[in-house]
């Protein structure tokens, strides 16, 4: 059985950070958390416009072992960034991780790795895994300590960041 969430069994928790930015774990999401969350998503690019980001949610919160994060604004509480962890019992996984174009650059993706690496370094792995799909993903987590390891493209001559695997050790 998984480590309990370090953010207890409530509902919805929050924490509210100096600048009022409030960190999330949605458990039951309204459908105005998922369409804040599929627009977000959709123009980060992290998913086609076509698509419902619903059952990936859904699967995140259903697992014993995902957590779904959001940040939201302290003004009106929109959806501004996202991050999902969860674990296959051998490695963590962030996927996910998408930030408002107005936000990107003040931190905040730190912030959400960190606590993706604290929320899965408490489950007792000892590595965690990031599949990214373009270069400035790769240079970003390059920065936080990540490593390439793993290429998950069949492409003749690939982007050397574009489909690859990136890891971290857990162990301090």
């Amino acid at each position: 059985m998984p480590a309990p969430s370090p953010f207890g069994s409530d509902t919805t928790n929050n924490t509210t950070d100096g600048a009022g930015i409030r960190l999330e774990q949605l458990k039951a999401p309204t459908n105005d958390d998922i369409a804040a969350i599929t627009r977000l998503w959709i123009t980060t690019g992290l998913i086609p416009a076509i698509r419902d980001a619903r059952q990936d949610i859904e699967n995140c919160i259903a697992a014993d072992n995902g957590s779904l994060i959001v940040a939201r604004m302290p003004d009106d509480q929109q959806i501004f960034a996202t991050m999902m962890t969860g674990h296959d019992t051998v490695f963590g996984w962030i996927h996910y991780l998408a930030i408002a174009k107005h936000a990107q650059g003040g931190g905040i993706g730190r912030e959400l790795v960190s606590l993706a690496e604290d929320i899965l370094r408490l489950s007792g792995l000892s590595e965690i895994r990031i599949t990214i799909e373009n270069a400035a993903a790769g240079d970003f987590y390059a920065k936080l300590g990540y490593d390439f390891i793993a290429s998950v493209t069949d492409q003749a001559d690939p982007d050397p960041h574009q489909n690859k695997i990136m890891r971290k050790s857990l162990v301090q």
